[in-house]
């Protein structure tokens, strides 16, 4: 700012010495005017340098702020917390998991799929998958070696127009979860899934509620279930 005021002092001083040799007023009044203007500018100036330095200290404070958010974010303690929300279990080492039972299934095709009458269970005869072989697929049970919580989904497809049918999925003789399909004028599409605790040598499996006599299963139907966890 010293060159500014330097200039403004110029000013003053050429218009005292205008006005010692008796220029005339013109010259005087341009120079009064310029030094106006000098004061004006110096004036924006200083505003703007203040401005400046208002959005130096702003910068300043919200990249330190960033900063503690990246390292709070990749700290130990926030890690639990996001753990604690989601109900995540703790990490599982390598030898670990190595003893975690693998237990898995998934059938189609029921074999007797048509005029069932209540409480026949259905019998999905081809197994796709069966990690673990605790899925039957000569009677339809499901009985797995290990205690714990499963997932179970159950999907009826029935091509029966203008009939409908109710099953119901089964734990040793307890209903679970109850499925509707029907009243369709083609095909129509009905399940669910549940997730509920097994123990080891409990059989699960998959029967009619009831019907109106003129069912009819279509192969695509199928009974799937896995392991969630086992019992600690």
């Amino acid at each position: 700012m010293a060159p500014m005021k330097y200039t403004i002092l110029l000013c003053w001083l050429s218009s005292v010495a205008f006005g010692n040799e008796g220029n005339n007023s013109a010259d005087a009044d341009d120079i009064q005017t310029l030094c106006q203007e000098m004061k004006i500018l110096k004036q924006t100036m200083e505003q703007k340098f203040l401005f400046q330095e208002e959005e130096i200290t702003h910068l300043k404070q919200k990249l330190n702020l960033s900063e503690t958010k990246i390292i709070d974010e990749n700290s130990p303690e926030r890690e639990k917390s996001r753990q604690g929300r989601l109900l995540l279990h703790p990490p599982v080492n390598s030898s670990t998991a190595e003893n975690v039972p693998k237990i898995a299934f998934s059938a189609n095709t029921v074999t007797d799929h048509v005029n069932l009458g209540v409480h026949h269970t259905l019998v999905f005869g081809n197994a796709i998958s069966n990690v673990g072989n605790c899925y039957h697929h000569s009677t339809g049970n499901f009985i797995p070696n290990v205690s714990g919580v499963y997932v179970f989904d159950v999907q009826i497809v029935l091509c029966s127009p203008g009939h409908e049918l109710r099953t119901e999925l089964v734990l040793e003789g307890k209903v679970m979860a109850a499925h509707y399909t029907g009243d369709s004028t083609h095909c129509s599409n009905g399940g669910g899934m549940a997730i509920f605790h097994v123990n080891a040598g409990d059989s699960v499996w998959v029967r009619v509620r009831s019907s109106d006599g003129g069912n009819g299963i279509a192969w695509e139907s199928s009974f799937s279930g896995f392991l969630l966890y086992p019992d600690s």
